[in-house]
């Protein structure tokens, strides 16, 4: 399976591409989107809250060893010295065998010391967003808020880099029909205020994510679930009935996005979460102020806490990490990671953990994008390599029209689609399609870009496009122009079949701004849902695919990797989901 094969990774490469599961089933968490406003100032970080942080090196330690080597001068006295020497070879692997146990206690003892004097201090984190405003799970409109959300709530689970993480629940399984999943709970999950976690409240966080009149962007995902039947078994069980099966609920809902919310919470500026920061302020131009919760059930935090600050444009991002006023730059473009691969004051990494596809969505509800010769049309006349080259700079990898390259049940039978540029001519002709207008906004990196070379990629097919640019902040807002829009930019965090179909195609998707949803599709899709056979499973997850791939209205161009920098101060820096880092396991060397 391809893993960005062709990436050029500075420093190291240290993620791989394992992940799963998502940031969530609404249309910002799912696409893991975020604001982004050129023209705003970055704000200042806060002073009293900067420490002067310097990069402490690990001193390598080498040991190098010389054998002597004499000659013989018959041949018994070099048999006998090889003899020798293979004795005394013996005795020294035997002595180091010996001192093996005192060697891994000395670097236990000497990694604990180190960890002990780089605890504390604030992380400065900034990334594409506003300021700060509601906490509410529901609503999460920037990959800024979602991390501020996800650091003072907890998770049932989670997908890594290594798979499954198990957060509040200790193990989530279904019946022999996976018509009902049962979660086990931890019990020494206290909420900030000191609440023990009940079941209850894991039956409530389902609930206020699945009210279709407060939450209709996460609803779809839960609506599956028999509410009336659903019932706490003990203070740490909890049953799910569902409607129908559901082999596929763990990673297509429960490990997808499932933050915990105490019963009855009435405050989303300074929530009651259970995760392992509090939140201590909320300024609407300041972003968000965490700090270190003493009573997480988890490992301690490191830090003592964090401020996430909004800095929407990509180059003050970088800019605020090489003058030291943040510590850690999210989401960068290609370009500023080419730039400063081999800068030695910063730390650039390249993750396909949060790798986004590329695209435009066509509706296909909607003129002109309901005749199918139109869609086949857009496909066969985008010039995908240099996209991938003029956008991406060749840091990334061509798409194929879906998502879930690299994991586990993507459908690699199919034929990569390339350009025909007297095909596509001939089906615009047909459709009798000379003008197209397509809505563009930067919501990820490179979509703007790949907009304005899509205008000269047409032209040589007959079409003149013209561009209707859409601020950031403003693109995720308006999910009604968003799913009445003929064709738009789009991105997607690349998440396996199992998960991105069901959320975004299909008739019950949680958000389907390409409205594809065929009889024959559904059928796939929903066989693959409800077959507990993993064999039969994916042949279903194949065919679902495959319609899509034909029929479908994602043009899915490339893929990019997720571009973060940070200080070299900042050391033990971990991925989940879809990009989502993990201020918990952050320590900062002084």
């Amino acid at each position: 399976m391809t893993q960005f094969s062709n990436l050029r990774v500075s420093r190291r490469v240290f993620l791989r591409a394992a992940a799963t599961a998502g940031v969530g089933a609404t249309a910002l968490a799912l696409v893991g989107c975020g604001d982004d406003d050129d023209d705003q100032p970055a704000p200042a970080a806060a002073t009293d809250q900067q420490q002067d942080l310097q990069e402490q090196p690990a001193a390598a330690q080498q040991q190098t060893q010389a054998q002597a080597q004499q000659q013989a001068v018959s041949e018994a006295d070099e048999q006998q010295q090889q003899q020798q020497q293979t004795i005394a070879q013996q005795e020294q692997q035997a002595q180091q065998q010996a001192a093996a146990p005192a060697q891994q206690a000395q670097q236990q003892q000497e990694q604990q010391s180190m960890v002990a004097e780089t605890t504390g201090g604030t992380l400065r984190f900034s990334a594409l967003g506003g300021g700060g405003s509601a906490i509410d799970p529901r609503n999460i409109y920037s990959v800024l808020a979602y991390h501020s959300m996800a650091s003072a709530f907890d998770f049932l689970a989670l997908h890594g880099e290594d798979g499954l993480e198990l957060g509040v629940a200790k193990s989530m399984t279904p019946n022999d029909d996976a018509t009902k999943w049962t979660i086990h709970l931890r019990d020494d999950v206290r909420f900030h205020d000191g609440r023990p976690l009940h079941a209850e409240d894991i039956a409530f966080s389902i609930r206020f994510l699945g009210d279709w009149e407060t939450s209709p962007y996460f609803a779809a995902g839960w609506a599956d679930v028999d509410f009336e039947s659903m019932a706490a078994v003990d203070d740490h069980t909890l049953e799910i009935p569902l409607f129908r099966p559901r082999a596929d609920y763990l990673d297509a809902a429960l490990a997808l996005y499932t933050p915990v919310i105490p019963d009855g919470i009435d405050d989303l500026i300074l929530p009651n979460g259970s995760g392992p920061f509090r939140v201590a302020s909320n300024d609407q131009a300041d972003g968000v102020e965490l700090i270190r919760n003493e009573d997480w059930w988890g490992p301690a935090p490191s830090l003592d806490g964090a401020v996430t600050i909004p800095i929407n444009d990509s180059n003050a991002r970088i800019n605020a990490l090489k003058s030291g006023e943040i510590d850690f730059a999210y989401q960068l473009t290609p370009a500023i990671g080419l730039a400063e691969q081999d800068n030695p004051d910063i730390i650039v990494e390249r993750s396909t953990l949060g790798s986004t596809g590329l695209g435009f969505s066509m509706n296909t509800s909607f003129p002109p994008f309901d005749d199918p010769r139109l869609r086949e049309a857009m496909k066969l006349a985008i010039d995908r390599q240099q996209m991938v080259n003029g956008v991406l700079l060749g840091q990334g990898e061509i798409g194929n029209d879906l998502m879930g390259l690299g994991m586990v049940g993507y459908n690699d039978r199919l034929p990569q689609r390339s350009r025909d540029l007297e095909q596509a001519t001939a089906l615009f002709a047909a459709a009798g399609i000379s003008e197209l207008s397509l809505v563009s906004s930067e919501v990820a990196p490179g979509l703007v870009a790949a907009s304005e070379l899509l205008v000269g990629q047409l032209a040589e097919a007959g079409v003149t496009l013209t561009i209707e640019e859409v601020p950031p902040d403003a693109f995720f807002s308006d999910f009604a122009r968003i799913l009445s829009t003929p064709l738009q930019t789009m991105y997607f965090v690349n998440r396996p079949p199992t998960v991105h179909l069901p959320s975004f195609l299909g008739s019950t998707a949680t958000f389907n701004p390409t409205a594809f949803a065929t009889p024959e599709f559904d059928e796939a899709l929903t066989a693959a849902q409800s077959t507990i056979d993993e064999a039969a499973r994916d042949e279903h997850l194949l065919r679902a695919q495959e319609i899509e791939w034909a029929e479908g209205g994602s043009l899915i161009w490339g893929y990019s990797p997720m571009i973060l920098a940070y200080a070299p101060h900042v050391s033990n820096v971990n991925l989940v989901s879809d990009g989502l880092v993990k201020f918990q396991d952050i320590v900062l060397s002084s």
